[in-house]
């Protein structure tokens, strides 16, 4: 059970909170490059850790993000010109560049140096293989980005999807590790159709399925790293194990492995819009390879009717211009998630079509900031217990004494991979593992 007051430290994010102030110390994606067509761009709203910005490109092609209301009169900046290296406000003419640097005031003397004296907030973006990150921290310079294998293979071998989730950022991260609810949401209803699954992408016979479906009550631990916590399910196959090895990565970061043959493997950034919204990035890539032409094509419109745990194509609402207003899912709570009675009594455990459906439906329902004081977490909950130990024990190291937030500055700490593997009983898995889910040139994921 978790005290009232740990559960607000989970959740808040806003610039004030302790949470808010670990989260900023770290890189934050949350835009796609296409979705700034170009320099001059219209600016476009954004929402990030409960602060409302703009984000735009300047002339040169650089990526801009300021606070959304003009300094001047509090005006939004979304209206305003972008044009000849800066975004001009509408109201008055006030000019600022992508450092939030106001560079002309044409409403003021010519004289006059109040220009100098104005600072919009203004947060350094960087662009690495079509993602926009932001930095909202203190540090100058900045940290480097973390190396994160998906965002670092050539474009070609990734596929990366978005879309909003209506909960917090935190209880949305805790699904991304929970191995457990794989074999009751996203189950079949027949055994045999769960154990004969094969991979989304095509990818070969996938016995993980099968050794899933054979043992529903995985035995879990869990051991700490230098920005995280390795999360490993094991499960009973005959005299072996099977091992299943997740991780959670500061501050919002999921890995969990792929089954079957040599498929991609796939993770997720669960970034906080606010306190009771989440922006999810979902990546899927392969170290060694360009997706196939099939492989893309199943992860952006699903298989036989369904998506699978990327939204389709199909899936979202009609654009709009509000923060991530391109990337609303059709199934919310307002249409029951599309549930489908019939199917939940004859074909799936769950009658909601969709893997990232089912997750997001389920954790929307928990409510936007769920009541954890209530919960009663079982064995089954250790990899959640154990993340959720790590961010607060950073948090309240932060707030407390100062220490900075866990490898800020060692980039590589997060060029890991999700495993998997079926061991002997005797066999110790993390000695057995360990350079399975480190991530190295040359070489693919270890998976059954």
């Amino acid at each position: 059970m978790l005290s009232h007051e740990d559960n607000q430290l989970l959740a808040r994010v806003g610039p004030n909170t302790p949470g808010g102030q670990v989260v900023r110390q770290y890189w934050l994606p949350f835009l796609f490059s296409a979705e700034l067509q170009g320099p001059d761009c219209p600016p476009i709203r954004v929402r990030l850790a409960c602060e409302d910005l703009v984000a735009w490109r300047d002339t040169e092609g650089r990526v801009g993000l300021m606070q959304n209301a003009c300094p001047h009169r509090g005006a939004s900046m979304f209206f305003g010109r972008n044009e000849e290296g800066g975004l001009r406000c509408v109201y008055h003419g006030w000019k600022f560049d992508v450092t939030g640097e106001c560079v002309d005031m044409p409403n003021e003397p010519a004289e006059s140096n109040f220009k100098h004296k104005i600072q919009a907030t203004g947060y350094p973006c960087v662009e690495r293989n079509g993602v926009v990150w932001a930095y909202l921290g203190e540090a100058n310079p900045a940290p480097p980005l973390p190396h994160m294998e998906w965002n670092m293979v050539p474009e070609s071998h990734a596929y990366v999807s978005k879309r909003v989730q209506y909960s917090n950022w935190f209880q949305a991260m805790e699904g991304g590790i929970d191995s457990s609810h794989a074999n009751f949401l996203h189950s079949m209803l027949n055994p045999e159709r769960n154990a004969a699954r094969r991979t989304d992408l095509g990818g070969g016979p996938a016995l993980g399925f099968a050794y899933m479906a054979r043992d529903k009550h995985p035995v879990f631990e869990t051991l700490d790293e230098e920005c995280g916590v390795v999360i490993s399910a094991r499960r009973t196959v005959d005299s072996t194990y099977y091992w299943r090895v997740n991780h959670y990565l500061m501050p919002f970061y999921t890995l969990f492995p792929p089954s079957g043959g040599d498929p991609p493997a796939s993770g997720h950034a669960w970034v906080p819009i606010d306190d009771e919204t989440t922006i999810v990035f979902h990546w899927t890539y392969h170290p060694l390879r360009s997706l196939t032409e099939n492989e893309r094509h199943s992860l952006s419109h699903g298989q036989n009717g369904q998506d699978g745990f990327h939204p389709g194509v199909n899936s979202l609402l009609p654009a709009n211009s509000q923060p991530y207003g391109a990337w609303r899912p059709v199934q919310r709570a307002e249409n029951d998630y599309l549930l489908n009675d019939e199917a939940q009594r004859t074909i799936r455990f769950s009658g909601i079509p969709g893997g990232w459906a089912q997750d997001s439906a389920l954790q929307e329902t928990m409510g936007a900031i769920c009541n954890r004081p209530t919960e009663h977490l079982g064995t089954s909950d250790l990899g959640i217990i154990a993340a959720r130990r790590y961010y607060l024990n950073a948090v309240k190291r932060y707030r407390d004494t100062g220490v900075a937030p866990p490898a800020l500055d060692r980039p590589e700490a997060w060029y890991v991979r999700p495993a998997a593997a079926v061991l002997g009983q005797q066999e110790d898995w993390v000695s057995a593992m360990r350079s399975g889910w480190q991530a190295r040139t040359g070489t693919t994921f270890v998976t059954v």
